[in-house]
């Protein structure tokens, strides 16, 4: 070890099981997991009634690490604590006159949302990533709003317009 390298295998304590405690002045590099972590999309159109926020219905999985995004109830319950970025995008049909929204629910109520204006086209992307701490049993939902004055679709025909994820960057 005459260059100050240990190269170790496994590290287990006397008792088989334990803690090992790296003190603060200690960097650790390498690849350390961004778990739990999971990514959702919409499978098909879905009808946004205008003025109400409607959760999206990401049901169909692109991956999720440990198990814990639900494709039933469209929510990410991380059973870990710790800082996540969790991010929402959407498609939405609109008209040239009325704007998008689109927000990341905490526990059932708003956390952060935001707007896009009067587009010049039929669609408009919505999408928002934030940076939130969650308990262990904390869920997060992605909502989507449009004023249109009438009923307009959230795309998701072709499986890439519109998705939901989140990932863990930091413990507790």
């Amino acid at each position: 070890m005459a260059d100050g390298t240990l190269k170790v295998g496994t590290i287990t304590t006397s008792s088989g099981s334990g803690t090992i405690t790296v003190p603060s002045t200690v960097t650790i590099a390498g690849a350390i997991a961004s778990t739990p972590a999971f990514s959702a999309r919409l499978n098909a159109n879905q009808t946004l009634v205008t003025a109400t926020w409607t959760k999206g219905n990401f049901n169909t999985e692109i991956f999720d690490s440990d198990g814990k995004y639900d494709t039933s109830n469209y929510r990410f319950t991380p059973g870990l604590a710790g800082y996540y970025r969790v991010s929402a995008h959407g498609y939405l049909q609109c008209t040239d006159t009325n704007f998008g929204k689109v927000s990341i629910y905490k526990n059932g109520s708003s956390y952060a949302f935001t707007a896009n204006g009067y587009p010049f086209s039929n669609y408009q992307t919505q999408q928002i990533e934030v940076v939130m701490y969650l308990d262990a049993d904390d869920y997060v939902e992605a909502f989507f709003n449009q004023e249109a004055g009438s009923d307009k679709i959230l795309l998701g025909e072709n499986g890439t317009e519109s998705n939901f994820a989140a990932e863990r960057i930091i413990g507790a």
